[in-house]
């Protein structure tokens, strides 16, 4: 059984597999931009996010190849995603059943540990390419076995090939093998078209392959790079940021792929090779889907014996923690030692651990270039012994034990390459999964430098260079003072550790301080400065010692303090990550304070049976069913096909190109080997998703066969050649059938006049604690939220100047309500992190929750004047009210005026402040309003006549309503008091 995959994969797939869907039968760059923009759309990304396509010369007579990347962290899984990345351009862009596909990686050693884990069934990646091509419908080749493929392969069997770049980038081709004529590929040009970018003999290949004569000059190649051109693989690029070069174009240009698929953890992302990042895995969604660890507890120490005894210190009290596990986990010690020509060489940190530490030899290995003492060995084994590994560069590439927990560094961290590498063994999170003991879902880092502050800094970079956004990684990196774990009390993040710079001159607002430390705190203008010392240093500069972040006006003096450019940017960039970190130390998530759980809708059945109000129980509630379906299809027209697919059938092999009707005509009427039976499974296999049961399913296909064959006209080749075309017609007259039948389930449940939703003890959401995988770009405006209850705010951005309707306007004034508690930016298309409430198309994720200082709720959803009276906004805030009054919380449809011309912050005091409202009060309505038949319009003015649920909600008394008086009961955001 393949791995599950996570979310983000599973999102990363479905954006790539719409993104190929948009692309199909693009001819130009535009065609491409518009896809790209649309697919980057979907995914809620705004307009101006979003940068133009830049092909890199990926277009012809014969169109437009797809060139996107999806970025992913260190440690998110890009080989697993690669595997499934090949089956969805097949299945959305080339429509092959059996694609050839090129795998380029970046070195000769990731090669060979990819093709293994490729090859080896049971392996995780083998699994997942067994999944989409079956057992014997897949061959998984070195690039330098190629030879071994027979034509008949092709087209028979899923094809992939794995090599990499420096194999095939080269300016002279006449001396590679990839390139050379090679008499085994005869069979294959025997029936090859006349292609015009095949490459041809040359005079340098008559000198570089002595076989060919000069009746060979001008002869197509026989070589594997014009097999790969005539075929046209699907190119996956692991690590691309290392290709983006004119000579890796024109390498790809030799090879004419089909589509080309980047995965990488930092593409380039600025210039004229800027790769088109399609989908941004961020590092808060690595760490809320549990694959790796976070944040880094760092410590700092004034010599290497300290780091590595509070290195050991730390893996035996986790040690202690892995105990009380239900799966097995015994943390391991990364150290890096100096090389050579430093103090503490491999020898000596060895002789250190046995004699100074009393490690038992049996627990250590080393880990070099001479010296390789983990080849062949299992650190996953219960018996394996080793505790600690120690090693001077990188370990070699694709070593991966999720069980390293703890890395010690006694190199100079700023001079050190190998530290990105090093620091990636220690995040992975074992078993993919979250730990029982919250000291088991960190990483640890010792390091023997006293400079605290600049350490934590350059750490943040190596994290930068490993994929994570500025703002991930400042808060990452967590220095941290003594005791490194609390002896008591929950455990949650230790305090911050101050920030200590030193400048080169004293800064203009401490210029008297030159004899020495400035007895109390500093002032500036007149005002003193808490949490800010300074200490005079003997050549005329001054140490700075800061417990939080400075403000504007002493973060200007210091860094005005350092006249060098490259300095003060230095300086700029450590005071920023030091705010950055402080304010992740003081979000009450990190802190360990709890949200309070969060009714969810819920429905129940014809049997009163609860079930959460997903798609599938407002399916069940609509009866839907495809036993009485109509069997027409309407929407297959495969010759008015828009988007066709790459795929064709041609002279008994494959071809690559637009189809044509006076070419599809024939071959339509030519007997087909494949059985209507067969057509219907390999149909259902790709339906399996849809919300039917299988039995329904087969049985309506059966039918739709028949019919379009019957009634159609078409033949049943001619079904089998267009199965593509067949499968998205059929998919998307099920999707419109289910949506009509979650429009009538929706209805039923919570709109009609006796609707089944209600709240469950049961079913409830919690935000928990280092689970908010916001996606950058992060908020980092000027204001500073002192109330968001993670460290981080996603997909929001600060309004422009003068632009009062701005979701941003109502994130300020959910901060500075006095009763609210905490609040949490919800974030979309996240149903297992964020709150929802369902429609009838999909889910409702409100803009913003709140927990109040009560205990109360506050739902709120903020719409912009373009957008306040659609349909969808008066869905989402009848489906909002509604949870509001079974829940007894509150819940606001927030404007930027309403219809009595209150502001944002006004709107928020009322909704959670109506408790003030007494018995006949007059209060007027905010909305229009019909109940029991009477029309209430909106601006209509009553009387409270009675109270419920402590102000949540009130029956209003009013009159001149067609002349007659009327109780109508209304939740408390419907209302305003008047005067």
């Amino acid at each position: 059984m393949a791995l599950q995959l996570k979310r983000y994969q599973e999102e990363a797939l479905t954006a790539l597999a719409r993104f190929f869907d948009l692309a199909r039968g693009a001819r130009d760059e535009a065609g491409l931009d518009a896809a790209f923009r649309q697919a980057l759309r979907e995914q809620e990304i705004a307009p101006e996010n979003i940068p133009p396509y830049l092909a890199q010369g990926f277009v012809s007579e014969a169109g437009a190849t797809p060139y996107v990347c999806i970025r992913i962290p260190t440690g998110g899984g890009k080989t697993l995603l690669g595997t499934h990345a090949i089956a969805a351009a097949a299945r959305h862009y080339t429509g092959e059943e059996r694609p050839l596909a090129l795998w380029l990686v970046p070195s000769n050693i990731i090669r060979t540990q990819t093709l293994a884990a490729l090859r080896t069934p049971g392996h995780p990646y083998r699994e997942a390419l067994e999944a989409h091509f079956g057992v014997d419908g897949l061959r998984v080749l070195d690039i330098a076995e190629c030879e071994q493929l027979r034509p008949q392969d092709f087209g028979q069997k899923a094809i992939l090939v794995v090599g990499t770049m420096q194999t095939l980038r080269v300016d002279d081709t006449s001396g590679r093998d990839v390139y050379a004529y090679k008499e085994a590929f005869e069979p294959h040009f025997a029936r090859a078209p006349e292609l015009e970018g095949f490459e041809r003999v040359t005079e340098r290949d008559l000198a570089a392959q002595p076989y060919l004569t000069r009746s060979d000059l001008g002869k197509v190649k026989r070589s594997f790079a014009n097999l790969m051109f005539w075929h046209r693989p699907v190119v996956i690029i692991d690590e691309a940021h290392n290709a983006r070069t004119p000579l890796t174009y024109d390498t790809f240009a030799r090879l004419n792929p089909a589509a080309l698929v980047e995965m990488t953890a930092t593409p380039i992302r600025k210039g004229e090779h800027r790769s088109n990042v399609l989908y941004h895995v961020s590092a808060e969604e690595l760490k809320a889907e549990q694959m790796i660890k976070l944040p880094i507890v760092l410590q700092s120490h004034p010599n290497w014996q300290e780091a590595v005894r509070d290195a050991l210190l730390t893996r035996k009290r986790l040690a202690e923690e892995a105990a009380n596990e239900a799966d097995y986990l015994r943390p391991i010690l990364l150290l890096q030692a100096e090389d050579k020509a430093g103090e503490v060489t491999v020898d000596v940190l060895r002789q250190h651990l046995l004699t100074q530490e009393h490690i038992p030899a049996e627990r250590i290995a080393v880990a070099t270039g001479s010296q390789r003492e983990l080849d062949g060995v299992n650190l996953f084994d219960p018996r394996c012994p080793v505790e600690v590994v120690i090693t001077v560069e990188a370990l070699k590439e694709g070593w991966d034990c999720s069980f390293a927990y703890v890395f010690c560094s006694l190199q100079k961290i700023g001079s050190s390459r190998d530290m990105e590498q090093l620091l990636g063994r220690v995040l992975r999170m074992p078993y993919a999964s979250a730990r029982r003991s919250p000291l088991l879902n960190r990483a640890y880092a010792h390091l023997a430098s006293p400079r605290t502050a600049q350490v934590a800094n350059e750490l943040a970079d190596r994290l930068v260079a490993m994929g994570f956004e500025e703002l991930e990684a400042a808060q990452a990196v967590f220095p941290v003072s003594l005791p490194l774990f609390p002896e008591s009390g929950p455990a949650t993040e230790s305090p911050a550790a101050a920030l200590e710079l030193t400048l080169p001159a004293v800064p203009a607002f401490a210029a008297d301080l030159a004899g020495g430390l400035l007895p109390g705190a500093p002032r500036l203008q007149g005002r003193e400065v808490p949490g800010l010392s300074l200490t005079a240093t003997p050549d005329g500069g001054v140490t700075v010692r800061l417990e939080a972040p400075p403000s504007q006006e002493v973060t200007a003096a210091l860094v005005a303090a350092v006249a060098d450019r490259k300095a003060r940017e230095g300086v700029e960039k450590l005071l920023e990550r030091f705010a950055l970190r402080h304010q992740a130390a003081l979000a009450p998530s990190v802190r360990g304070v709890p949200f309070a759980p969060i009714p969810l809708l819920c429905v129940r059945d014809s049997q009163g049976e609860l079930d959460l109000a997903e798609k599938e129980a407002l399916l069940d509630l609509a009866g839907f069913s495809l036993t009485e379906v109509s069997p027409e299809l309407p929407g297959f027209v495969p010759d008015g096909e828009r988007r066709p697919y790459l795929l064709d059938v041609a002279g008994g092999h494959l071809r690559i190109e637009q189809e044509t009707a006076s070419f599809s005509v024939n071959l339509d009427l030519v007997p087909t080997e494949i059985s209507e039976v067969d057509l219907l499974r390999w149909l259902d296999g790709r339906l399996r998703g849809v919300e039917t049961t299988q039995t329904q399913r087969l049985a309506w296909l059966t039918r739709v066969l028949r019919w379009l064959q019957r009634e159609g006209g078409y033949t049943l080749s001619a079904l089998v050649r267009h199965r593509n075309q067949l499968c998205d017609a059929l998919l998307e007259r099920l999707n419109g059938l289910a949506g009509e039948a979650r429009q009538r389930g929706f209805q039923l449940s919570f709109l009609g006049e006796n609707p089944r939703g209600c709240v469950s003890a049961d079913y409830v959401f919690r935000f928990g604690i280092g689970c908010y995988p916001a996606r950058p770009p992060y908020y980092q405006g000027r204001y500073r939220f002192l109330k968001h209850y993670y460290g981080v705010i996603g997909d929001l951005k600060e309004a422009p100047p003068r632009q009062g309707d701005h979701e941003y306007h109502c994130a300020v004034a959910l901060d500075e309500l006095p009763e609210v508690r905490h609040w949490v930016r919800n974030l979309p298309r996240f149903p297992e992190f964020s709150f929802w409430l369902p429609t009838a198309k999909d889910r409702f994720y409100p803009d913003f929750v709140a927990e109040l200082n009560d205990g109360r709720l506050l739902v709120v959803e903020y719409k912009g004047e373009g957008y306040k009276t659609t349909d969808d906004s008066w869905e989402k805030a009848r489906i909002g009210e509604y949870w509001a009054r079974l829940s007894g919380n509150c819940f606001v449809f927030a404007v930027e005026r309403d219809a009595v011309g209150r502001d944002v912050a006004a709107q928020l005091r009322n909704a959670v402040g109506a408790a003030a409202l007494a018995e006949h009060t007059r209060v007027c309505l905010l909305r229009a309003v019909e109940s029991e038949g009477i029309a209430l319009p909106a601006g209509l003015a009553g009387t409270v006549v009675s109270i419920y649920g402590g102000g949540r909600a009130y029956a209003v008394e009013f009159t001149d309503v067609a002349g007659e008086m009327a109780v109508v009961t209304l939740p408390a955001g419907d209302l305003a008091a008047v005067a």
